[in-house]
């Protein structure tokens, strides 16, 4: 009887001791697989060790860029390495979807800053960079007040530029008298992470987002909970690293 009570006690004091273990490695599987965003990915064709092409699938990066700001300085896709950014195409006389896309992206920076995320930028294309001087941009941003502390208006070659979101983001875009100010384009934000790479969320759904409206507060708001799981994922990566 003695030894069956000495026995139990042992059982008590193990489970005690390795409750908190399980705990720990249950909120950390789970923490993994809520705060990873997704990747973009295609097909590709990759050449193996003994030179036979396979086909494989591969996460897809940002096609290098270059424009100038509104202050009349470049800013390049390298020099976003280390940012986690969203990326938006407008143009300052547009009638219709930049005013809106701009006044939420405005309230979707003031929620980040608020959580004192330091590595996040919005990058603003225009895609009518023949109008869209950097004195032009300058004064958007004013009448707009627009905050451009992490904010970047860019603008540059329009061949670039359009080929940029015609290939790069698979975005529509071009001149149309038809269209609201003459030009006709998405109003997609995409997100790119700090080493480059295109992210994907997820919808209220939980099914694969690839790019968000910005005419639409809703799709901000989920923006912004998309940033913020980048941002914890990050810190975590670098954790891991640090720890090796």
């Amino acid at each position: 009887m003695l030894r069956f009570l000495s026995f139990k006690k042992w059982v008590i004091l193990f489970s005690i001791l390795l409750l908190p273990y399980l705990l720990v490695q249950i909120i950390e599987k789970a923490t993994h697989n809520i705060f990873n965003l997704g990747y973009f990915e295609q097909e590709v064709m990759l050449q193996d060790e003994s030179g036979v092409y396979i086909q494989a699938i591969d996460s897809v990066k940002v096609r290098p860029f270059k424009f100038i700001n509104q202050d009349g300085e470049y800013v390049s896709s390298n020099d976003l390495m280390g940012y986690n950014y969203i990326v938006n195409f407008f143009f300052t006389s547009c009638p219709t979807i930049c005013p809106t896309t701009t006044l939420n992206l405005i309230e979707l920076q003031n929620k980040i800053n608020q959580f004192d995320i330091k590595n996040f930028k919005i990058i603003s294309i225009s895609v009518d960079p023949d109008n869209d001087t950097p004195q032009k941009l300058t004064e958007y941003a004013n009448s707009m007040e627009i905050d451009l502390s992490n904010w970047e208006l860019l603008t540059g070659s329009k061949d670039e530029i359009y080929n940029l979101a015609q290939s790069g983001f698979l975005l529509a875009v071009g001149e149309d008298d038809l269209a609201p100010g003459g030009i006709f384009h998405s109003s997609s934000i995409t997100i790119i992470d700090q080493k480059g790479y295109f992210r994907t969320g997820l919808d209220k759904k939980k099914n694969k987002k690839m790019v968000y409206d910005g005419t639409l507060y809703s799709d901000i708001k989920l923006l912004v909970g998309e940033i913020q799981r980048l941002s914890i994922t990050d810190y975590q990566d670098n954790y891991e690293i640090t720890k090796q």
